[in-house]
This record gives structure tokens, C-alpha cells and sequence, in this order.
């Protein structure tokens, strides 16, 4: 697709190089998914090789989940670069840096810059987890309390260990959703897929994927807020390690 039929494609390779370079220079979170949406890891770009362009990344600290997105033919690589998401898709190749495994990945020939920042997904610590309690319909004699694999502007992933969600495709859910340290929303979700998940242990768990349901503006800045204090904290915990 030419950049002419798509607004959001940047193809000029000076202007594709200045927008990975700006994301290795904040050190902007990466998310790296193979497309069955399977599995994923939140990593940061290392390096840039001056030659040819490609990035070295970090990878995951499960061998199956490296395994997974190395064996993938296609992984989407998704960042936000001042509150702009950029996207692309490619292939990850096995490399080291500084004598420590990594991914590498080529330099694209395109990428997308979109203007919502709700397409990138953080993960939620399971040591302190954000839950999803379902109020309507009620679920009598099931725990209708899921904690969240991860969360967006436009949506969330709930871990459904039961399996009590993954038939209802398109129903709507409402209920309170408890975020620690922010405000405790009521909000309604519409469940839109669910699958298999790799977590970053090796791992596996069902999760299903929602999206928000007549979602007013200050519950967005409610899920915004929250989302930043996640965003912050993967950010310190990786400068710690530094």
C-alpha cells in the first residue's frame, strides 16, 4: 500500500530511522506479538546497527516465550512515540548484545503512525493486580472476580482461568473494575475474543479480551492515570536494572 492510500504509512527511510531512533533515545516500551495473539512480550530497543538499520531488542526472560515469537514468521512491533502509536510488523532473529541474548529485528521498509494512544496494552503486575468484578448478569456460584492480563484506552484482557467468558463473544459485562493506587470505576465490557496465552513464565492461561462499553471521560482518565503509573513503573524497574 502506497503512503498516498494511507495516510498513516511513513515509507521515506530518513523519516522511518528518525522515528526508531526518537524511541530508542526514551527508552519507549515496545510491545513484540506474534498475530495469533498468543504471545508477547514488553521489551525496549537496545541499539540501532548504524549500517543496516536493524534493532536489537530485548527479549523475553522465559525461553518458551522467546522460542514462540522466534518460530513466529511475523511479529508486530508496537510502541508510542509522544503519544502517537507506531506500528509494524516483521521477523525476529536470534543476536546478542553485550554478550546478553536479545532479538533482531530489520529496519522496515514502512511503518503506521496512528493517532490513538489506546491501541498500546500494558501489562498488569500479578504481584499487585487490577480486577474485573462482574455485577450484571449475575454469575451465581461462580467467582466473578478476574484479574486483568492487561489494559488500553479502548479495552482490557481478563484472565479467565474457568473458562466462565470465553462463549459469550459479544455479550456485555458490567461490574467495578479496582485498579490499585486509582480510582475504582463501574464500567461495562463487551467481550470480543478469547485465546490461549503464553504468559512470560512459559506458562499458559485462557484470557479474553474486552472492549470498553459506553465509556464516559472521566473513567478514561481514570484507565489513562493508571495505565501511566504502569507505564512509569516497567520504566523503573528497567532503569534499576541498568
Amino acid at each position: 500500500m502506497h503512503s498516498r492510500d494511507d495516510p498513516c504509512l511513513i515509507s521515506q527511510p530518513l523519516e522511518i530511522q528518525s522515528i526508531l531512533n526518537a524511541l530508542r533515545r526514551q527508552r519507549a516500551l515496545v510491545r513484540l506479538e506474534a498475530h495469533d495473539h498468543a504471545t508477547s512480550v514488553i521489551s525496549t530497543i537496545l541499539a540501532i546497527d548504524p549500517a543496516s538499520g536493524d534493532l536489537y531488542l530485548d527479549n523475553a526472560a522465559a525461553a518458551d516465550v522467546n522460542t514462540r515469537l522466534l518460530a513466529a514468521p511475523s511479529v508486530s512491533f508496537q510502541a508510542t512515540l509522544d503519544r502517537i502509536l507506531i506500528t509494524f510488523q516483521g521477523a525476529l532473529s536470534p543476536t546478542q548484545w553485550e554478550n546478553d541474548p536479545a532479538f533482531r529485528m530489520a529496519r522496515p521498509t514502512g511503518l503506521r503512525r496512528l493517532q490513538r494512544r489506546e491501541f498500546f496494552r500494558v501489562e498488569v503486575p500479578a504481584r499487585n493486580p487490577a480486577t474485573f468484578t462482574v455485577t450484571e448478569p449475575p454469575m451465581e456460584g461462580a467467582n466473578a472476580v478476574f484479574p486483568l492480563y492487561d489494559i488500553s484506552g479502548g479495552g482490557l484482557r481478563l484472565i479467565d482461568k474457568d473458562r466462565l467468558l470465553g462463549e459469550t463473544i459479544g455479550k456485555i459485562y458490567t461490574g467495578r473494575l479496582d485498579m490499585p493506587d486509582a480510582q475504582a470505576i463501574e464500567l461495562g465490557l463487551r467481550i470480543m475474543r478469547s485465546a490461549e496465552l503464553t504468559l512470560e513464565n512459559g506458562k499458559g492461561t485462557h484470557t479474553v479480551a474486552c472492549k470498553y462499553f459506553n465509556l464516559g471521560t472521566h473513567k478514561q482518565i481514570a484507565i489513562q492515570q493508571y495505565i501511566s503509573l504502569l507505564e512509569r513503573a516497567v520504566m523503573a524497574r528497567r532503569w534499576a536494572l541498568e
